[in-house]
């Protein structure tokens, strides 16, 4: 048996070879909200430990559960580093916050601010950096504000 070979026209050439570009990307673009804005609402659970000495005098194991948006219900677990800076304003930060999704997909972040208590309220201001996620997740980026 012979095998033909031809040669298609310049035109064909860029149409087919944009038409495959799309086909192989459209699973990774269609998988992804792009631009998606992250809100959530958890209650959380906080557990102190004193260690009374650098890098973090105090650490915090949270655990939580919310609602997200374009994620639906999540759960949230993390370990966080509390240094006090006055008796009333104290940093926070965490390289590992791991939210998981309903479905077992999870995004990854990282969050850093200040808590400060004024006539017993507590005010936190903040920011968190998504990462990266797994599943339909896997491509997530981005930051925020808290």
């Amino acid at each position: 048996m012979t095998m033909k070979t031809f040669t298609l026209p310049r035109a064909r050439r860029i149409v087919f070879t944009f038409l495959l570009a799309v086909v192989s990307l459209a699973p990774r673009v269609a998988g992804a909200d792009l631009l998606s804005p992250f809100k959530a609402t958890i209650a959380i659970t906080e557990s102190i430990l004193v260690i009374g000495a650098p890098p973090c005098f105090v650490q915090g194991d949270i655990s939580g559960v919310g609602q997200a948006t374009k994620v639906g219900k999540v759960t949230v677990a993390t370990q966080d580093c509390i240094n006090p800076i006055t008796e009333t304003l104290f940093t926070f930060f965490s390289t590992d916050v791991v939210f998981t999704t309903t479905k077992r997909d999870q995004l990854f972040a990282t969050y850093s601010g200040t808590f400060s208590v004024k006539d017993n309220v507590g005010t936190i201001t903040g920011a968190y950096v998504i990462i990266e996620g797994t599943g339909r997740y896997a491509l997530a980026t981005g930051a925020g504000t808290a």
